[in-house]
């Protein structure tokens, strides 16, 4: 039966896109962790802050993007455009990811990883998902986003926005970011 509890975490789990949201988290941790290499309780918890950030982004994404998405083969069933979510129920999804690892990584870390969270959340969702409509370049603020969150790492565990460690940990993943939108556009160019 497509409406059991089973049914529907399928399609919250495929809302989530952990395959992709997972390592976005981890490299989280990483920056955290290269600041203060110890396992701890904090950067486990900024980690999981930074996974429900990220899956809040990719929800949000998923919510602007539904006219788009359901007219696409790589995306028409995915669950707000083939109706298993509703819409309605996706904002709910989406303001308890964004609220609680907001909350997390604020609690865990610091009021300043905190904004630095919800500014990717805001490049990622509103400048980046609104220019790639209309320009390939948007790769480049796109790639931003991708180095963003080892900065949230760092910043929750004490350390500075423009330190030269981080920065250049930023610049190796801003720039893994463009080939891989490029890979992206060589295997589904025309839905792009």
């Amino acid at each position: 039966m497509k409406n059991s509890f089973a049914y529907r975490l399928k399609y919250y789990l495929d809302l989530c896109k952990l395959k992709i949201m997972i390592p976005v988290s981890l490299t989280g941790f990483t920056g955290y962790f290269i600041f203060n290499p110890r396992i701890t309780a904090e950067i486990l918890l900024i980690s999981l802050g930074i996974l429900l950030l990220a899956i809040s982004a990719s929800v949000l994404n998923q919510l602007q993007e539904v006219d788009l998405d359901s007219k696409m083969n790589r995306t028409h069933d995915r669950p707000i455009p083939s109706g298993k979510i509703k819409r309605g129920h996706a904002i709910i999804f989406f303001l308890i990811n964004l609220v609680t690892g907001t909350l997390i990584i604020y609690s865990a870390g610091n009021f300043k990883a905190a904004i630095t969270g919800l500014i990717t959340i805001f490049w990622y969702n509103i400048i980046y998902t609104y220019l790639k409509r209309f320009s390939a370049f948007a790769v480049v603020p796109g790639a931003v986003t991708g180095a963003l969150p080892p900065l949230i790492g760092w910043v929750a565990a004490g350390g500075g926005l423009w330190d030269k460690p981080i920065i250049f940990i930023e610049f190796l993943f801003f720039t893994g970011q463009i080939p891989h939108f490029w890979l992206l556009i060589l295997k589904y160019g025309e839905e792009y």
